[in-house]
């Protein structure tokens, strides 16, 4: 699924991203995917496994330009 990151803490390692079904899901620092820091930032394009109401398997895709 694709979504946009809703909030970001790097210091709680924690955050919401709003799915394209308007849903929100909650996700750890650990769900994130790829290399390099484990970081997203507000209103960034995601996509992701929804379970339940958390996200997992997060990639942070790039804005479009």
């Amino acid at each position: 699924m694709k979504g946009i990151v809703k909030f970001y803490s790097l210091v709680k390692g924690a955050g919401v991203i709003v799915g394209e079904d308007h849903k929100e899901y909650s996700f750890k620092m650990t769900d994130i995917t790829g290399v390099g820091l484990r970081r997203l930032h507000e209103n960034q394009p995601v996509s992701f496994t929804p379970s339940g109401l958390k996200a997992t398997l997060i990639i942070a895709e790039e804005a479009s330009k």
